[in-house]
């Protein structure tokens, strides 16, 4: 889970569901993107504070696995200033996590317009602040 040695952005996948996190790390990987993967809110808070991170597309995790608040949340405190996308099968975002998440996907998008999404929000969030 090493960070790309060239400069090009990291982004951190969080899912549940290991075979779609792994097609989603695909994805992004050939779109030239770095990708670091959590299969947990726990995995995923520990590589978001030890790692360097662009992006975080995280599916919605219910508050009840993290004791309380949301992933967004936590992260958030720990990195304000690094984008949180929500990315679900549901129609609508979950007003938990949109009080902290920049943007809600719906995984109904295509790829074209996921990767457009996601090129967006990094051109939004400050060069290099993202540490």
């Amino acid at each position: 889970m090493d960070a790309p040695s060239h400069l090009r952005s990291v982004i951190l996948c969080v899912d549940d569901e290991e075979t779609a996190l792994e097609v989603r790390k695909q994805v992004l990987e050939m779109a030239g993107y770095g990708v670091l993967t959590a299969t947990s809110p726990s995995q995923a808070l520990e590589i978001f504070r030890n790692n360097h991170v662009d992006l975080v597309l995280t599916e919605h995790i219910e508050p009840a696995a993290l004791g309380a608040g949301t992933l967004a949340a936590a992260m958030k405190m720990l990195k304000p200033e690094v984008p949180i996308a929500v990315y679900s099968s549901d129609w609508k975002e979950s007003p938990g996590d949109m009080r902290f998440a920049d943007i809600f996907i719906t995984k109904l998008v295509t790829t074209d317009e996921l990767l457009s999404t996601i090129q967006e929000l990094l051109a939004k969030s400050p060069p290099g602040t993202a540490a």
